[in-house]
C-alpha cells in the first residue's frame, strides 16, 4: 500500500508499503481541524450493539449461570459501553477476558475504550500479550494495536504490526489511508514541513508535498489548495488528483467530489497503490468508461 502519492522533483513515486486494516475507522475533521479516529470493534453475530434493559439483564444473568462462556460478560460490557457506562463495561470485559484471554470481541472493545481514554500503553500490553499466545490474531486487533502505537508516537512499530497482516478487503481503505498519512514522510515532505515554506513552494511536486504535510497536520482546506496549486503548475502530474480523491473521500466526506478527482487521476495513471479502485467502485469506473467513449 502506498501512502499519499508524493513526488520528488523527478516525480519518483515513493516505496510501496503493504498495510492491512480490516476495519472501519471514521476519519472526520472537527472545527479545529483535528483528525478523529476509532479503534475497530469485533463483535460476533449477535443483536445490535445497543441493547435494552432486558437484554442487559439477560447478559448479566447468563454470565453467572454460564461461567465458562466469555460471550455473555462481553455482551453485557458491549451494551454498557453503548450506554457510556464505561466503568461498568470494563468490569464485565475483565470477566470475559479472565474466562478467555484471547476472546477477540472483548479485546477489541477494551482496546477501543482505552483508546478513547488515552490509555494506550495499557492497551498495547493487553494486545501484545494476546498476540503472543498460540493461534490466530485477528487483523482487526492488529489495526487497533497499530493505532495505539501510532498514538504514542511509534509509527515504526505501527508499520511493523500492520506488515504482519495480509491483503486488505473493501472495509480497510479508510484505515489504510489514515495510517499511511500518519507514517514517516519522505525527505522532500519533511523539508517542506521543517522549512515552513507555505509561500515558497515553486514546483508542482513541492505544492503536492506541501499538501500532504497540511493534510497530515489536520488542515484539509489548506491541503486542497496546495494540491490544486500543484495541478495548476502541472496538470499532467497524477499524484495531486489521487491525493484530492483521498482528501474528499476520507476527510471532507464528499463522495461526488472524490469520484471526480479519482476519475481525473485514472485518466493520468493506472496505478492503484491503495486499492482505491474497490473503494470508488463500479460507479466511478463506469463513469470513466463513458467519458472515454465520448472522446
Amino acid at each position: 500500500m502506498r501512502r499519499a502519492i508524493k513526488h520528488s522533483d523527478s516525480m519518483t513515486v515513493l516505496e510501496r508499503l503493504v498495510f492491512v486494516v480490516v476495519t472501519v475507522i471514521a476519519l472526520v475533521t472537527t472545527g479545529c481541524g483535528a483528525i478523529g479516529q476509532r479503534v475497530p470493534v469485533l463483535s460476533p453475530k449477535t443483536p445490535a450493539v445497543a441493547g435494552n434493559a432486558d437484554q442487559l439483564r439477560e447478559a448479566r444473568e447468563r454470565s453467572v449461570t454460564e461461567p465458562g462462556v466469555a460471550y455473555w460478560p462481553f455482551r453485557a460490557g458491549e451494551i454498557l459501553a453503548a450506554k457510556d457506562s464505561v466503568a461498568q463495561a470494563e468490569s464485565m470485559l475483565r470477566v470475559a477476558l479472565e474466562r478467555d484471554p484471547s476472546y477477540a470481541p472483548a479485546l477489541s472493545l477494551q482496546s477501543r475504550l482505552w483508546f478513547d481514554a488515552g490509555r494506550h500503553q495499557e492497551a498495547i500490553t493487553l494486545l501484545e500479550a494476546a498476540r503472543a499466545r498460540p493461534g490466530t490474531f485477528p487483523q482487526e486487533l492488529l489495526v487497533g494495536l497499530a493505532l495505539h502505537y501510532d498514538a504514542i508516537d511509534r509509527p515504526d512499530q505501527a508499520r511493523a504490526v500492520l506488515a504482519t497482516a495480509g491483503k486488505p478487503d473493501d472495509r480497510s481503505r479508510s484505515g489504510v489511508v489514515y495510517l499511511a498519512l500518519r507514517g514517516a514522510v519522505s525527505d522532500s515532505v519533511a523539508g517542506v514541513k521543517k522549512n515552513d515554506i507555505d509561500g515558497g513552494a515553486q514546483t508542482a511536486a513541492e505544492h503536492n508535498n506541501l499538501g500532504i504535510v497540511k493534510l497530515r497536520s489536520g488542515d484539509p482546506v489548506g491541503a486542497r489548495k496546495a494540491f490544486q496549486a500543484a495541478i495548476d503548475k502541472d496538470p499532467k502530474l497524477a499524484g495531486p488528483y489521487y491525493n484530492l480523491a483521498i482528501l474528499e473521500k476520507f476527510y471532507l466526506l464528499d463522495d461526488e467530489a472524490a469520484d471526480r478527482w479519482f476519475r481525473a487521476y485514472r485518466q493520468r495513471s493506472n496505478e492503484d497503490p491503495d486499492s482505491l479502485f474497490a473503494v470508488f467502485g463500479k460507479g466511478a469506473s463506469k463513469k470513466l468508461a463513458q467519458e472515454d467513449s465520448e472522446r
